[in-house]
């Protein structure tokens, strides 16, 4: 194993739904991810361009099944206090969309659905609209508050790609620092334990890191894996 253990930040490399497994009930305080392989059978990521396909196909071909949204989202309630204390902030695709809402009704949890809008989308789009918003979905429980302030709560966010780190780590979905710590500030306090099940190259931990908060991260590629521990980790 090539995890990485400390007092601020532990680093898992595997599958997400077995690594949770090793997560004591209640330690944390914030989901925080974008996950990058499909979560349901529906296949819908919304990956666009060459280097999307390629990503998602190399994905595929190494998970060969994509993971139930429902049971990730109950594996993840175990790890907050309570129910109640349940917060969670997730990317996802237009097709996925449904799944996390049903899950928030199914479950008496409060949720919202964002927008980040792309001011420098991939110019690939045939006869579809332009690939240029991105959605995000906040779940809650009754207790979980929504701190920031007037600059920080707006659902809709416009900023570019970060498409130079995503040459740098050669992953086609690293999100902008400012993005991440808008949801970071307005869910968590200094010290809080931030988890990222899908941590890619390690963008939220460096968010946290920078931010004062802890975190977990837990990543399947083993390459990513590296990248994500050595931006982290410094």
């Amino acid at each position: 194993m090539n995890d990485y253990k400390d007092e601020n930040v532990w680093l898992m490399q595997g599958d997400c739904l077995e690594r949770m497994k090793e997560i004591p009930d209640g330690s944390i305080d914030m989901v925080l991810t974008d996950p990058h392989y499909i979560l349901s059978t529906s296949r819908g990521g919304g990956m666009m361009g060459k280097g999307g396909r390629k990503f998602m196909e190399d994905m595929e071909t190494s998970l060969k099944v994509g993971i139930d949204t429902h049971e990730y989202l109950k594996g993840l309630i175990r790890l907050f206090r309570d129910k109640s204390h349940f917060c969670g902030v997730f990317f996802c695709s237009n097709k996925q969309i449904i799944d996390y809402l049903q899950f928030a009704e199914d479950n008496k949890l409060q949720y919202g659905v964002g927008v980040w809008h792309k001011t420098n989308p991939a110019p690939l789009c045939n006869f579809k609209y332009l690939n240029d918003v991105e959605y995000w979905i906040y779940i809650k429980g009754s207790k979980s508050k929504i701190g920031g302030s007037y600059f920080t709560k707006s659902m809709v966010d416009s900023s570019q790609r970060n498409t130079k780190e995503s040459k740098m780590y050669n992953h086609p979905t690293v999100k902008p620092q400012a993005l991440l710590k808008k949801f970071i500030i307005n869910h968590t306090v200094e010290g809080s334990v931030i988890l990222d099940t899908f941590t890619g190259s390690g963008s939220t931990g460096v968010a946290c890191k920078n931010l004062n908060r802890r975190f977990i991260g837990i990543e399947m590629d083993a390459g990513y894996f590296e990248i994500a521990k050595k931006r982290i980790l410094g």
